[in-house]
């Protein structure tokens, strides 16, 4: 669906800029209903093709420490995590010590997905917030066969969801139908990713996997995902949209945080997409530092390949972000 050119004042404006197609607000419950069933259907069934055997196993070694139960102190060994140091037992004997595990046979894998105002923006046909559902359903599905529990905390929204981590195909399908549905909401999600992840901890106190799915555009929560990395397994994704970051040279544009701003001018766009760009350079600096794995994906791109690429190589890589 083609962007129109021009907008009227009158038009209603949503994650930061005028949408393609109606707010999730005002769209007819019927046809959302349809539209809602369809694409839970099309992101189980992606997920579920691309939920082979070499992806799981690549699931499997990937997430190794999803499911980890402390073991023993050991002496520190190359090639172990700097994670895995138990800095206090390093201070009293003098030389570095690092946690051993023993792998559990049940998992869990914990979704955190922002499901603010601006996830429910999209200039290709696709929203952020669709494009965060496929890559929740890909995890999911490789956990559900790998027989682990999926759980579910939203944020970004008036009424945010936890879902204790629980087994079986039904609850993927579920985590797919809860990132979609359409939930009227007035947070932009500033502060939200703390709560989210303080309500993480009191749902479970059990070393899991840990996807965080959001556009990161809101500055909060980093400090706060750099502390739960020392306890669990983290994978940041952040989705982006090229209109976030590169404005259009379209006339007056209403910019969310910004306000009414005249596209049409050159130096102003490039201010745009430097500020846009010195944005995400200082998350990711800040989460790599902590030790924290990214992924970046753009929305309306098929996620699966990227991110089972991910998941194959990582093994191989230093943490960081791809």
């Amino acid at each position: 669906m083609r962007r129109e050119p021009k907008r009227s004042m009158g038009t209603r404006w949503c994650g930061g800029f005028s949408r393609p197609f109606p707010c999730p607000e005002t769209m007819d419950i019927e046809a959302q209903s349809r539209e809602l069933l369809k694409r839970v259907r099309e992101a189980v069934a992606l997920a579920s093709r691309a939920s082979n055997a070499e992806s799981a196993g690549a699931y499997r070694s990937t997430f190794r420490g999803s499911g980890l139960d402390f073991a023993e102190l050991d002496e520190y060994r190359p090639g172990d995590e700097v994670r895995h140091i138990d800095w206090n037992a390093s201070a009293r004997a003098g030389r570095p010590f690092v946690r051993r595990f023993h792998e559990e046979r049940e998992g869990h894998v914990l979704l955190v997905v922002d499901r603010s105002h601006r996830m429910h923006f999209g200039s290709r046909e696709t929203l952020k917030v669709q494009t965060a559902a496929v890559i929740a359903a890909v995890v999911a599905i490789l956990a559900v066969r790998n027989r682990d529990r999926v759980g579910l905390l939203t944020f970004g929204e008036d009424e945010p969801l936890s879902l204790a981590p629980t087994k079986g195909l039904q609850r993927a399908i579920r985590v797919v139908r809860e990132v979609l549905i359409p939930r009227p909401s007035s947070r932009a999600g500033e502060g939200d990713l703390v709560e989210a992840l303080e309500r993480l901890g009191r749902l479970t106190r059990r070393r899991s996997l840990v996807i965080v799915i959001s556009d990161f555009l809101a500055p909060d929560g980093l400090e706060a995902l750099t502390r739960l990395n020392s306890r669990h397994e983290l994978l940041c994704v952040a989705i982006r949209d090229d209109l976030e970051w590169e404005l259009p040279s379209a006339g007056l544009l209403q910019i969310e945080g910004v306000g009414l701003v005249d596209s049409s001018d050159g130096a102003l766009r490039r201010r745009y997409a430097e500020g846009r760009a010195e944005q995400m350079h200082a998350v990711r600096s800040q989460l790599a530092k902590g030790g924290v794995d990214g992924l970046e994906l753009r929305a309306g791109d098929d996620p699966v390949a990227p991110l089972l690429g991910w998941l194959q190589g990582r093994a191989r890589r230093q943490r960081g972000w791809a």
